[in-house]
């Protein structure tokens, strides 16, 4: 059971049955880069558009790129495997690919998975680092119609950004989740020394 992460032990509290997430929720564990190519396994990516767009003070209150610059914006609904374009969506998600690596928007509607790798492969950079903050958000009636949910209903956005070993930032990620869909899971352990 503690293998199915069924059972939660803390000293002096004891063991408690944890309750496995519904089928409908997402659940995610990442510990490092690495893990985020495990993110999207399992689920499908519907693009819905894939244009230049130029950074507004909207936008950039929310991805945290500059005012006026343009970036390749990527927008669509990630779905289970499986699900059909009828079934309620995971979560909106909105990349913002840097325009030195726009090409890559030629290949999107064939590739599977992250895209970080992709821009990885084809301009032979190195993500280095992904900063990942998580905030609450009541849905838009935009991203609502789009989950399949109540507008003002509750989500987590997660944001990613993603810089190379030269500093630039390559990629930030924007997915808005129905906090009824959506679950993230941390690992801590304490550091001796």
């Amino acid at each position: 059971m503690r293998d199915d992460n069924l059972v939660s032990s803390r000293p002096r509290a004891g063991t408690l049955v944890v309750p496995r997430p519904s089928a409908d929720s997402y659940v995610q564990h990442v510990m490092s880069i690495n893990d985020l190519l495990e993110f999207a396994t399992g689920t499908r990516f519907a693009i819905e558009s894939v244009a230049m767009v130029t950074i507004d003070d909207e936008l950039a209150a929310r991805s945290g790129l500059g005012i006026a610059e343009q970036w390749l914006t990527v927008r669509g609904f990630r779905q289970t495997d499986g699900v059909e374009d009828t079934g309620a969506a995971l979560c909106r998600t909105e990349y913002y690919i840097n325009r030195a690596f726009a090409a890559v928007g030629r290949l999107l509607q064939r590739h599977q998975g992250p895209i970080f790798p992709l821009i990885e492969d084809l301009f032979g950079l190195n993500i280095v680092e992904v900063q990942q903050e998580i905030m609450a958000v009541l849905l838009t009636p935009e991203l609502s119609a789009g989950l399949d949910i109540e507008p003002g209903t509750p989500a987590l956005q997660v944001q990613r950004t993603y810089r190379a070993s030269d500093g630039q930032v390559a990629q930030v990620t924007i997915n808005t989740h129905p906090a009824s869909r959506f679950r993230h899971s941390m690992t801590m352990r304490r550091v001796r020394g």
